[in-house]
């Protein structure tokens, strides 16, 4: 299931979007400034839906895409995706959470307890050697995780992991992500490019060098 937006005022606006799985949607548009689309994802677990990285979506928020999603939380995987997340707060009513010691433009309601543990029975995977901040999140219910910036799908390219040059430090990303693929997760989302509906983790170890 997918439909069409328009930009709006000048905002990042989506321009498509697609039921990816049920529970699971998806909504993107190609920013012209990162020269590359900006994907975000809702997802609704136990406690209600948990929207990720939210860029806009046209006309009245009130009803997005018909799937009568109100969040719960909305998260930002890394300090660069504060994106749309005022517009759909003031809406939803329901808080920002970011990692600690970030900036990501936006006012945080909610930062990450130290446990591990993240909002609505999420599972929170820290990223670190990404970008400021950088996490994963996993549903075990839904057995999926999303992913910032860590990996990206783009159409052209494939399946590949955060260039060097955008990473605060490129090997303890990677070692990060081992530990997060270790979790055998069968479908992955990411803030950039199209999903993995089967053998995620498989498919990312081998980018790691240690995939069958």
């Amino acid at each position: 299931m997918s439909g069409t937006g328009t930009a709006d005022g000048g905002r990042m606006m989506a321009t498509d979007w697609r039921e990816e799985w049920p529970g699971v949607v998806r909504w993107w548009g190609y920013s012209p400034r990162h020269k590359v689309d900006l994907m975000s994802c809702a997802v609704e677990g136990t406690h209600g839906w948990v929207v990720f990285d939210p860029i806009g979506w046209p006309g009245v928020l009130g009803e997005p895409f018909g799937k009568g999603i109100r969040p719960v939380a909305i998260v930002l995987t890394n300090e660069n995706h504060g994106r749309d997340s005022e517009a759909w707060r003031a809406w939803a009513g329901c808080p920002v959470w970011a990692a600690t010691d970030v900036d990501p433009g936006v006012k945080v309601d909610r930062r990450w307890p130290t446990d591990g543990t993240g909002p609505m029975g999420w599972e929170r995977l820290d990223l670190a050697g990404g970008a400021p901040g950088e996490s994963a999140w996993g549903l075990a219910k839904r057995n999926l995780v999303v992913v910032g910036d860590a990996v990206v799908n783009l159409a052209g390219r494939g399946l590949e992991l955060l260039p060097d040059k955008y990473c605060t430090d490129p090997k303890r990303l990677r070692e990060s992500l081992g530990v997060v693929v270790a979790g055998g997760w069968e479908r992955m989302l990411m803030a950039h490019g199209e999903p993995l509906g089967s053998g995620a983790a498989r498919r990312v170890r081998g980018l790691l060098g240690d995939g069958d």
